[in-house]
């Protein structure tokens, strides 16, 4: 009896196991996976001088690990397992708490805050001198969270007071009295446009603009159903997606945005992106290396030039109305020595 039982259970296995080989050979190969927006590996080509260099075979095991039938569906049992059965704090550098989902933010990165530091004093120096500089620091979401749910978070008291003893020249504006944790998706690292009015306040009133700033009393909100955002996609927990909302005024609708990297005029929202890997690229498109928003019927003539990253591209927007013009540059995509060739510095403010 005890050797049918053995014969029964290795049968059932072998025929789980060439089920999934057959519905690996001939379900289609995706290319793209839309949780963890990647590229997922193709067959690899077979070749003589791959095959004993050891690349065919290094090249088809990342295939068939990216290729693996239900692959989406093991990965979510694989992160509840380890969550709920191992209960491990967190699964990949992500921890859970109350249907929303951090990243562990730590240590501070100490290099790279010099690195930074340095950046803004070179940018300063080159071509900034003379004109009106401010900087903020925008916290994770993981500092609002962090301690009260026993993880770990960089330390941002020494991240602020390295950056005021090493900037130079640019005058800080503290932001961080104006976040809370509801101020950013559940989903995804990046806050929440309807939630930044005491920010751009704050902003606004170093700047000495506060008064041009359209209220938010003045916008309509739009909500765009469902936001997967990319901490839901690399947790791969069963997570319910966040909804975007974005802010139209008279001054935004009013707005057109060009750039080095768009194909001609595009508005401030662009509501097919969407439906891309990122849904919060709406907010101007998402990651570019330059833009630049004009606003015909602004309060004033004054320009505004932000060195940013995709914080940026929802915050730029509350602007229009105290600015005619926004510069929008990313220095994770163009190198500062090139930015003579596409900005003219004079006049502006600078954040």
């Amino acid at each position: 009896m005890e050797k049918v039982k053995n014969y029964i259970i290795i049968s059932l296995f072998s025929l789980l196991l060439l089920g999934f080989a057959i519905l690996g050979i001939f379900l289609p190969d995706k290319r793209l996976s839309e949780s963890e927006r990647r590229v997922l590996a193709q067959a690899p080509e077979l070749t003589f001088e791959s095959f004993f260099s050891g690349e065919f075979s290094d090249d088809l095991e990342s295939y068939l690990l990216d290729q693996f039938p239900m692959r989406e569906g093991f990965r979510t049992l694989n992160a509840l397992t380890r969550l709920y059965i191992f209960r491990q704090q967190d699964v990949n550098g992500l921890w859970t708490e109350d249907g929303a989902i951090y990243k562990e933010e730590y240590p501070l990165n100490e290099n790279q805050i010099k690195y930074g530091a340095e950046l803004i004093n070179r940018l300063h120096d080159t071509y900034l001198k003379g004109m009106d500089v401010y900087y903020s620091i925008i916290p994770d979401k993981s500092y609002f969270a962090a301690e009260d749910n026993g993880h770990l978070s960089m330390d941002y008291a020494k991240l602020v007071e390295f950056l005021r003893e090493t900037v130079s020249g640019p005058e800080y504006i503290d932001i961080f009295g104006c976040l809370a944790l509801e101020d950013y998706y559940r989903t995804d690292t990046h806050w929440r446009q309807d939630h930044l009015f005491d920010v751009v306040e704050a902003i606004g009133s170093a700047m000495g603009v506060s008064e041009y700033i359209t209220p938010e009393s003045e916008y309509t909100s739009h909500d765009l159903y469902p936001f997967k955002g990319v901490y839901l996609g690399q947790s791969a927990l069963p997570i319910e997606p966040d909804t975007i909302t974005y802010l139209t005024s008279p001054y935004t609708q009013g707005a057109t945005v060009t750039g080095i990297d768009l194909n001609g005029q595009e508005s401030v929202y662009m509501l097919d992106r969407f439906e891309g890997l990122d849904g919060y690229d709406v907010f101007l498109g998402g990651a570019q290396s330059l833009l630049t928003i004009e606003c015909p019927n602004a309060k004033t003539d004054r320009e505004l030039i932000i060195f940013r990253d995709s914080f940026g591209s929802s915050i730029s927007p509350l602007f229009l109305g105290a600015y005619s013009k926004i510069t929008l540059i990313d220095l994770r995509y163009i190198n500062s020595t090139l930015l003579e060739d596409y900005v003219t510095f004079a006049n502006q403010d600078v954040l």
